[in-house]
């Protein structure tokens, strides 16, 4: 019989023999393979009889193991010999989860658990059961602290031959021992302890075996800075071993096993402060964050940091004439300027956070990804298997103590130990089960890194047990030796699993082979092959039915608890939804009490002012800004009062309408005026004094009105027509602009009046649960979320930022008058109408592609506008709006997310608008100017109400206007919706001048009406007017007045009527996804009204909405990695960033090459987006 065949046969033989435990077959078996002579046609015998115990470790049971290893003599049998793959017994023991042979191997003295194989990894990153990586993390500890302990030991006794043998000749303490490491009380290193105690030898031994001269302790001193002679022997042995030292640090990296781990650095750098105090020494810790932290000293760091660094966003600067000195460049122009004391000190810390830097940037790619899978073996940036080597080295090492100080302390065992003792005596404690049960390591699949070492990272182990483990593990627990004991028929099915498949690899992998050689070796077979291959086929049949049993099981376990789980879900969800309800339910009934008691104290004021309408009716106070009512006596007399006064004087319209709800109640102008008012007589804040302005209000003045705005758009044909404006009304500066706009071409394609209607009558988007997509989305960026096409509306966030010039009227209407506080009440009225769109808008507009573009202008209203999309990732939007008396400008950029009972959108843009007004500009130093500047912020929008079904958009937060040329300055407050009915929509806010001094007041609802009010000093006539504006407030006349000089409240702005039109567009939004054929010879290729999804959204055409929306974004995703490949950084074509030269914010500013490129139709530089 041929070699192969014959090593085929043993093979097979021996797994029967191991498998069955007979040991007496092992002996028969063992004997054939020692009886084989070493030729080069034996190579595979021998190969079989060096990994018996490789077998055993996967297939044999523990006493058969015990007996291998306790005969190794007899069976040749090295415990950390490896295979062709570089695997040692314990890597296969861990593999296939077999707990109790990983414990057995662990206890023998000679094992080494840090022996890699050829993929570079130790027994512990192969182990699956997080189970047994606790176990071996519990033994490393204990060795490690056994070892420690022996060290510290050795070294106060001067005992060479102990210590050359403990870090030389024992392989795993040379791996997790530390020679470098610090006592946690004085923070010197045995080398520095040596240099103290003048101890020449020790010192050189030290060295010798891995000790670092350019080792600080925590006061920054290194060892050479201890010997203050110059010519002391000591000195001139620390310098010579600098020389010979390399740029890793032997002390790397000590609790990274893997390449692919962040890499971590502490020690002391001098750091530049200031000219008055130069370089002054600090302690510096790089964490696996990427974060660099510098601390005053190290016994600082548990204290606030003094300074920190994301290096994800910074970059190493280094100057090839200093060796000593570097820079770090961080976000917003940090720059820390820092030097060591040496050059190989200096390279160590430059190569650490070089690799640093390196390893955050990548992650700062791949975030919102998986954990880079730690099957590859090579280091980033690793320049040789040097470094690879080192790594490991490193990695393994523990922070041991073996200061001679801590030994001899009385308190060793509770001050000096490495961490690892720590560990151990949680271990010991009668809670040690728990600890076990309740631990919450992650899977060693791609987050190994932090929980691999105990004696380097206790923070592995919850203690606390937050959380309990599935039921299937209740029955587990843990001696208190640290054992862990099953109970009988709760056997943990992944063991089980794992222990049956890795049996089934190596018994087939066997039958293969020999089969493959009997095909090779025809004439050799006989009965004995097919005994053999029968008996094997019957154990890898009885494996597989208990395979597909467990796995059976396990399945029918976890479709039970998915099950299980579906159904808590549901109660869960049920449960919100029915408390929305509630809290709905009630709110709305806070609000009908609200109005009610509203209503009532209007009529009971307006009975005070006006005295008893009855004869012997009771005299009736209210206390108005408590809402009660307030009268002397008992409360049976206030109550008969209050009845008597009810019964006498309320008409029985005032009773129909204390009954009816008041959900309809709005913030009118009588009432605005009576709370500005009240506010003045009550002794807040009023201004010193107030001059009265005798302004002349012109007749074309008091024609302008804002009603074209609050009708349906319906424009006749033939007078929409560019809105001629006589030059002789216009300034030097208006003249110049509107000259701009017309010499452009800005109007070209516009001739024909704006669409006034969608080609849908109706809204027949497929009906999808809202909830039901959404919920699984708790917490993300909205503009990450893959959502149905059939949430979208048919406009883009492009158009929904043009809709914020829908009433650019009232920026016509403030470049009218000479008041800048005024004017600024009109700007900021502007800035808050946009928001009286989004009502009912729920749909989620089509995010703009990089690079897309959206034009819009308007003849009739002498504006042009225009914007693109400049950024993807973050999604920015910059728009520009050209008039003649005014420009819009700024971007939009929001950070939103979903937060299960809300969307959130953080508006980031700042927003621009330059006023031209007629008769100039009077600026804070008293020089007239033809333009003046404001800008503010968007609120915060909100949409609620999704879990029950009826989502509803809010606007809340404080917008700040200011006038930068003036300082003129208002803080309009949208109020945060409420309880309170009257609370919704609702905005309030006062203008006040340079000097503080309130000049004009603003209030109503953004969804409906704004108000405006000028303030002034109480009057005697005061109550007679309040009481006049009462009895105006009960009329149903809505014809207010738009004088602002007329005295009293005037309106300021209304809101367009919002017909019934499909997706809840409002009558302006219908206009701007228009294109006629006139209009679309001159658009760019990458306007938003060629967009194909959009166009097939707003037809109806759903489906092919929702293929052309994914063709177009995976054209975006190609046209992104293409320019990734070629290194090219996307640059906007009609934008650019810049530096505001007024405000000094970031922002875009049009380049104004657009208008004049349409005109003349060179848009060849426009991308192919669609």
């Amino acid at each position: 019989m041929g070699s192969p065949l014959n090593a085929s046969l043993l093979r097979l033989k021996l797994l029967d023999a191991l498998r069955s435990g007979d040991t007496a077959k092992v002996d028969s078996v063992n004997e054939t393979l020692l009886s084989t002579k070493s030729t080069t046609q034996t190579k595979d015998i021998i190969q079989i009889k060096h990994t018996i115990l490789h077998y055993s470790v996967q297939v044999a049971p523990l006493s058969t193991i015990q007996y291998l290893v306790n005969n190794a003599q007899q069976f040749t049998v090295d415990i950390n010999s490896q295979d062709q793959d570089g695997n040692t017994p314990l890597h296969l023991a861990a593999m296939t989860s077999r707990g109790e042979v990983v414990k057995y191997l662990l206890s023998l003295p000679n094992i080494n658990d840090t022996t890699t194989n050829l993929d570079k990894k130790q027994p512990v990153e192969l182990c699956k059961d997080l189970t047994i990586v606790q176990l071996m993390q519990y033994e490393r500890a204990k060795f490690v602290e056994k070892s420690a302990s022996q060290l510290r030991e050795y070294f106060t006794k001067r005992d060479f031959k102990n210590l050359e043998r403990l870090l030389v000749g024992n392989p795993r303490a040379a791996e997790l021992l530390d020679i470098n490491g610090a006592d946690p009380e004085t923070g010197n290193t045995v080398l520095h302890e040596f240099i103290a105690k003048g101890d020449l030898q020790m010192c050189d031994w030290i060295l010798t075996h891995g000790g670092d001269p350019f080792k600080r302790d925590k006061r920054g001193k290194l060892p050479i800075d201890l010997i203050h002679n110059k010519s002391d022997p000591i000195r001139k042995l620390l310098k010579a071993a600098s020389r010979d030292q390399t740029i890793m640090d032997p002390a790397m990296n000590p609790t990274s096993s893997k390449t692919v781990s962040a890499p971590t650095y502490k020690g002391y750098l001098k750091k530049w402060t200031n000219f008055a105090s130069g370089y002054k020494l600090r302690y510096f810790v790089l964490d696996e964050r990427g974060i660099l932290s510098y601390y005053t000293n190290q016994d600082d760091t548990n204290n606030a940091c003094r300074g920190s660094l994301n290096l994800g966003f910074a970059s190493l600067h280094l100057d090839s004439s200093e060796k000593l000195k570097f820079e770090i460049i961080g976000k917003n122009g940090i720059r820390w300027h820092l030097r060591a004391n040496h050059p190989i000190e200096t390279n160590r810390w430059v190569w650490n956070l070089q690799n640093a830097i390196t390893y955050a940037k990548d992650n700062l790619k791949k975030r919102g990804g998986r954990q880079v899978s730690s099957s590859n073996g090579s280091a980033p940036l690793s320049p040789s298997k040097r470094h690879l080597l080192s790594l490991r080295r490193k990695h393994k090492r523990t922070g041991s103590h073996v200061s001679l100080n801590s030994l001899d302390s009385k308190d060793e065992d509770s001050n000096s130990l490495s961490r690892s003792s720590t560990y151990k005596k949680s271990m010991d404690s009668p809670n040690l089960g728990k600890i076990y049960e309740k631990s919450t390591l992650k899977a060693p699949g791609g987050q190994f890194d932090q929980l691999s070492y105990v004696e380097t990272d206790n923070e592995n182990f919850d203690f606390d047990g937050d959380e309990e483990d599935d039921e299937d593990d209740d029955d587990d627990y843990y001696s208190e030796d640290g054992s862990m004991i099953k109970t009988p028929g709760n056997k943990n099915l992944s063991d089980e699993i794992s222990t049956v498949k890795g049996s089934l690899e190596v018994e087939i992998r066997s039958l293969l082979d020999l089969f493959s050689n009997v095909l090779k070796s025809p004439e050799s077979l006989d009965l004995e092959i097919c005994k053999v291959g029968s008996n094997t086929l019957g154990v890898i049949q009885d494996l597989f039915s208990k395979y597909n049993g467990l796995i059976s099981n396990k399945d029918a376990k976890n479709a039970k608890r998915f099950d299980r789980q579906l159904e808590v879900n549901k109660l869960w969800e049920n449960s919100i939804r029915q408390l929305e309800k509630e809290i709905a339910s009630r709110e709305e009934k806070l609000a009908e009490f609200e109005g009610k008691k509203k209503q009532l104290k209007k009529y009971l004021t307006s009975k005070s002012s006006a005295g008893p309408s009855t004869p012997g009716s009771p005299p009736v106070t209210s206390a108005l800004g408590a809402g009660t009512l307030a009268s002397e006596g008992s409360s049976e007399s206030r109550i008969s009062m209050i009845n008597a006064s009810l019964n006498t004087g309320v008409s029985e319209q005032v009773i129909e309408n204390l009954l009816n709800d008041s959900d309809d109640e709005f913030f009118d102008a009588d009432e605005l005026s009576e709370s500005f008012d009240e506010e003045l007589t009550e002794g807040q804040k009023q201004p010193e004094s107030v001059r009265a302005e005798t302004a002349v209000v012109s007749e074309s003045q008091d024609a302008v009105s804002i009603e074209s705005d609050t009708k349906t758009l319906s424009v006749d044909p033939k007078t929409f027509e560019e809105n001629e404006v006589p030059k002789e009304q216009l300034n030097g500066v208006q003249q110049k602009h509107k000259q701009m706009v017309e010499t452009e071409g800005s109007f070209l394609g516009y001739e024909n009046p704006p669409r006034t209607k969608l080609k849908l009558d109706e809204d027949d988007r497929p009906k999808v649960g809202l909830w039901g997509i959404l919920k699984s989305m708790i917490g993300k960026d909205m503009t990450r979320m893959t959502l149905p096409v059939s949430f979208n509306e048919c406009t883009s966030l492009l158009q929904r930022l043009i809709e914020d010039v829908e009433y650019s009227d009232l920026l016509d209407h403030a470049a009218t008058f000479e008041d800048s506080s005024l004017r600024t009440i009109y700007v900021a009225a502007f800035g808050a109408s946009e928001y009286a769109s989004t009502i009912n808008r729920i749909a989620k507009p089509f995010n703009p592609l990089l690079g897309e573009t959206f034009e819009y202008a308007r003849p009739d209203k002498n504006y042009r506008v225009m914007t693109e999309q400049v950024s993807h990732h973050p999604p920015i939007s910059a728009c520009k709006a050209e008039s003649i008396k005014w420009d819009y400008y700024g971007e939009n950029a929001v950070d939103s997310k979903f937060r299960g009972r809300s969307f959130d959108f953080k508006h980031l843009g700042k927003m621009f608008c330059v006023i031209r007004p007629d008769a100039g500009v009077i600026d804070v130093n008293g020089n007239k100017v033809a333009e003046e500047l404001y800008s503010w912020k968007k609120v915060n929008t909100s949409v609620v109400g999704i879990i029950v079904g009826n989502p509803t958009v809010d606007n809340f937060g404080e917008m700040e206007v200011t006038n930068h040329t003036t300082g003129d300055k208002i803080i309009v407050d949208l109020k945060q919706r409420g309880w309170r009915a009257s609370s919704a929509y609702q905005l309030s806010g006062t203008v006040v001048d340079k000097d503080g001094n309130p000049k004009w007041a603003i209030g109503g609802h953004w969804n409906s009406k704004i108000f405006g009010k000028r303030l002034s000093q109480t009057n005697p006539n005061e109550e007679q007017r309040r009481a006049s504006l009462v009895s105006k407030s009960d009329s149903t006349n809505n014809n207010f007045s738009k004088d602002p000089f007329s005295g009293g409240a005037f309106l300021i702005w209304q809101a367009a009527p919002r017909p019934k039109i499909p997706f809840n567009l409002t009558a302006f939004a219908v206009t701007l996804n228009g294109l006629d054929e006139n209009l679309k010879k001159f658009v760019a290729p990458t306007d938003t009204r060629l967009r194909p999804d959009q166009r097939a959204m707003e037809d109806g055409q759903y489906d092919k909405a929702s293929s052309e929306k994914h063709r177009v974004e995976e054209k975006q995703r190609a046209a992104r990695k293409e320019r990734e490949l070629k290194r090219e950084n996307y640059k906007p074509l009609w934008f650019v960033k810049r530096k505001h030269p007024v405000t000094g914010d970031a922002f875009w500013e049009f380049k104004g090459n657009y208008w004049q490129s349409r005109k003349e139709h060179k848009m060849e530089n426009c991308p192919d987006i669609f």
